[in-house]
């Protein structure tokens, strides 16, 4: 299982926890051409690349893998975006994965959406 899927699979099999977000709005990758909310955030997990390996014997035991989060909010949104995303931290955290860097909100020049954008490290064990 990639890390985008891995980390995508938790915030769907958690949503409850995630309000207002919705399974329908968190994707890996990219957001497909028939994504057409305008009021809900829409989630994207993808991946960064792997920052550590860890050896016994000359046999990999585990990595550092890395995943980043953005968030796409409508430019009028009104709940607490800040909220949301903390909400995703705790989640992440309670798993394992810690966020390293929070980018912080910027109002993207095409189409108009705030995006914010977290990264986050875990361990992945090979054995």
């Amino acid at each position: 299982m990639t890390p985008a899927a891995y980390v995508k699979g938790i915030l769907t099999d958690n949503i409850n926890t995630l309000e207002p977000l919705s399974v329908d709005h968190i994707y890996a990758f990219l957001i497909p051409q028939s994504e057409d909310t305008t009021a809900e955030p829409v989630l994207v997990v993808s991946e960064a690349p792997d920052y550590d390996f860890d050896y016994g014997n000359n046999v990999p035991i585990q990595n550092g893998k890395r995943i980043q989060i953005e968030f796409y909010y409508p430019k009028d949104y009104a709940e607490d975006m800040e909220a949301i995303e903390s909400a995703v931290e705790k989640l992440l955290l309670s798993k394992g994965i810690y966020c390293f860097s929070n980018a912080g909100h910027v109002i993207t020049p095409d189409s108009e959406n705030i995006i914010n954008t977290l990264k986050f490290n875990y361990i992945k064990e090979v054995i």
